[in-house]
């Protein structure tokens, strides 16, 4: 019994310790693999590091030669050019008041007539960041007001500030080789930044920059408008300055027309005069800046502008009354979107989506009500959902001119139409059921068709070999595959998404 217990005790001991000798290695080896972790990640931080620095050398480097060049080029005599009104956005045939549907059978397949297919937009990317050294810390900042949200930049005033003895060519291009100094970095880093952060569109970006030069150098000033052309083309946009009525004017091309803006035809490109004002006598710098590209007008998404002032409202559905949700609007985005140029382009306004605030509130709700159901019958409530919820206007009724609205401004305003309720619509099929969705142009009205995984009953039409059934957000309490009877014969226009 004595030999069994010490044996016992024996063996205890033994593994105790091939346990604690096991325990050991494995932390050794635990230890090995953090060091080995950490000795690659410092690896690739100095990578890292090193690939910046020289991007940013290079980036340098190509700034100097060009910033050279483009000085002296600017000297030379600058072109007269004569300036093309501003064109209003074209009035729509006038749209049908929405009908009541009839209560009658839909026929199982009625292809509709098309005219033509407009093309996906091109990509919305923005133009590229260019690698610019971050600012000291100890360099002052600047607060910078943009639709009720507020930024800082990195910029001492006095040491940024310039005056402009004329505006003859000679004085602009030495201001400009003192913009060019690397002084202007820090503000330029900052600047690229804040689009990022906001989530800023071409658009948005030029907007930010005009802010920020006022702020520095006096709203309206010849020496702000400046700064903003440099900051553009070191940014890497196309733009022109040009003088005009004894002022400096920024000149800017979008990839898309944009309406109320005059222009001026530049080697094929319309350059919009960014200015309220039409004006003469108009004298531009053509010089091209080195890998210069053109603005593009579509949002990827919208911009995060909070200002503190918000608007609510409960939406509703009236066939399906449990599909309802109390979404709040910021003013701020509102005021930004109410400035953003118009377009005939509706998919540039359906694909810019809802705001992440209004997404937060809708989505959950929504989606609580269509759990469990298949996407064509979750597709039918939401249909309802958008024909219902809104009261219906002409833009000529509410606004007194024509203007599309992005989705979270048909939240905001008391009233839309036809192409307002088919860019929400479209928004909220896409995000939610994750169909395609074709927005469907007929003079004076616009609807959209969806391709569903089955077949659906009622009008459709065929793209790419797959069928988009019609849905009409403006038709009230139609059902999917019913089109208003006074279109049902009309060629319609196709939009892709």
């Amino acid at each position: 019994m004595k030999h069994t217990v010490v044996l016992v005790m024996i063996m205890l001991l033994t593994g105790t310790a091939m346990a604690q000798v096991d325990i050991e290695a494995m932390r050794a080896k635990q230890q090995q693999m953090r060091e080995k972790y950490e000795k690659q990640k410092q690896q690739a931080q100095h990578q890292y590091d090193d690939a910046r620095r020289k991007a940013e050398a290079e980036y340098a480097a190509f700034r100097k030669r060009a910033n050279e060049d483009y000085a002296a080029a600017m000297q030379q005599g600058w072109s007269k050019m004569g300036v093309e009104p501003a064109v209003p956005k074209p009035a729509e045939p006038k749209p049908p008041r929405p009908p009541q549907p009839k209560l009658e059978k839909l026929p199982t397949s009625n292809p509709l007539p098309q005219s033509e297919v407009v093309p996906q937009p091109p990509k919305m990317d923005p133009v590229p960041l260019p690698p610019i050294p971050e600012p000291e810390p100890t360099v002052p900042t600047v607060q910078v007001p943009f639709y009720g949200t507020t930024f800082t930049v990195h910029a001492d005033r006095e040491a940024l500030r310039f005056h402009l003895s004329s505006l003859e060519e000679r004085s602009i291009a030495e201001a400009w080789k003192q913009l060019s100094s690397d002084k202007y970095d820090g503000l330029l880093h900052d600047c690229i930044a804040q689009r990022e952060m906001l989530h800023l569109s071409d658009w948005g970006y030029l907007c930010l920059l005009r802010n920020t030069c006022e702020q520095l150098l006096g709203k309206g000033s010849d020496e702000a408008v400046l700064l903003q052309m440099y900051l553009l083309a070191q940014s890497g946009y196309r733009a022109r300055i040009a003088r005009a009525d004894n002022k400096l004017v920024l000149l800017v091309p979008f990839n898309r027309s944009i309406y109320n803006y005059s222009f001026i035809n530049i080697d094929g490109v319309e350059h919009y005069i960014l200015s309220t004002e039409k004006p003469r006598n108009v004298s531009v710098c053509k010089v091209a800046f080195p890998r210069e590209k053109v603005a593009n007008i579509l949002m990827g998404q919208l911009p995060e502008l909070d200002n503190g002032n918000k608007r609510s409202r409960t939406l509703q559905s009236k066939r399906y009354g449990s599909m309802r949700a109390t979404v709040t609007v910021e003013q701020g985005l509102i005021d930004y979107l109410n400035d953003y140029p118009l377009s005939s382009a509706w998919e540039y306004y359906a694909l810019a989506g809802l705001s992440e605030g209004v997404k937060a509130t809708l989505y959950p709700a929504l989606r609580s009500q269509m759990a469990g159901k298949s996407k064509t019958v979750a597709a039918e409530m939401l249909l309802n959902f958008v024909q219902t919820t809104f009261d219906y206007a002409t833009d000529q009724e509410q606004f007194g001119y024509e203007r599309p609205l992005f989705g979270d401004e048909s939240i905001f305003y008391p009233m839309n139409d036809c192409e307002d309720r088919s860019i929400f619509y479209s928004i909220l099929v896409r995000d939610l059921l994750g169909l395609d969705v074709v927005l469907v142009h007929w003079p004076g009205h616009l609807a959209t068709a969806v391709a569903f995984p089955e077949n659906v009953s009622g009008d459709y039409f065929t793209l790419d070999g797959r069928r988009y059934t019609v849905c009409d957000p403006t038709y009230i309490g139609a059902s999917i595959g019913e089109t208003m009877p006074a279109f049902q014969k009309v060629d319609a226009k196709l939009v892709r998404l």
